[in-house]
């Protein structure tokens, strides 16, 4: 049993085939999507943080690695590379970006995957959370595709970052 299996518990049978199968073992998800950012601050922060640049088709290539005690997922968005680990903390399952940190739990709706934001922190300080980023996020099946969708917003700063798109599984 992998780390996000562990984490889900029972709700993980709840989830859509495609979706289960996209969180075991070695994969690869492949397909085109978009990336926006905010306004002018928030890209200037996106830079910071390396995250993906802005376009309406980017091929993303996602190579996850699902193991006992983490999930590694590789994401390359048309060359920009950015990488995640996902590891068990108690109730958590916290994902580790560089300097940030995001501790979420995670929830099953109708097959949908969805990631609730429960606290963060940057360079191992929690943001308070007047000031953390806010998070939307799922994973689906729809006509054999995965897909999904993610957005950060910042208090005050609004849109950080979204991205979202249809992508093909395959095992490796």
């Amino acid at each position: 049993m992998n780390a996000f299996v562990k984490h889900l518990g029972q709700k993980y049978s709840d989830l859509a085939e495609l979706v289960k199968q996209a969180h075991t073992g070695h994969i690869r998800l492949e397909g085109d999507v978009y990336v926006r950012h905010g306004n002018a601050l928030a890209k200037l922060f996106a830079r910071v943080l390396k995250l993906p640049p802005e376009g309406e088709s980017l091929r993303l290539v996602v190579n996850g690695y699902h193991e006992v005690d983490q999930m590694r997922w590789e994401r390359e968005f048309d060359g920009h590379r950015m990488q995640s680990c996902f590891r068990l903390k108690g109730e958590y399952l916290v994902e580790n970006m560089g300097p940030v940190k995001l501790w979420m739990k995670l929830g099953v709706e109708q097959g949908v995957l969805e990631y609730h934001l429960s606290k963060a922190s940057l360079w191992g300080i929690t943001i308070p959370r007047i000031f953390a980023p806010r998070l939307s996020a799922y994973e689906k099946e729809v006509d054999h595709d995965y897909v999904f969708a993610v957005r950060i917003d910042l208090p005050i700063l609004g849109k950080l970052i979204e991205y979202s798109g249809k992508l093909q599984l395959t095992t490796i």
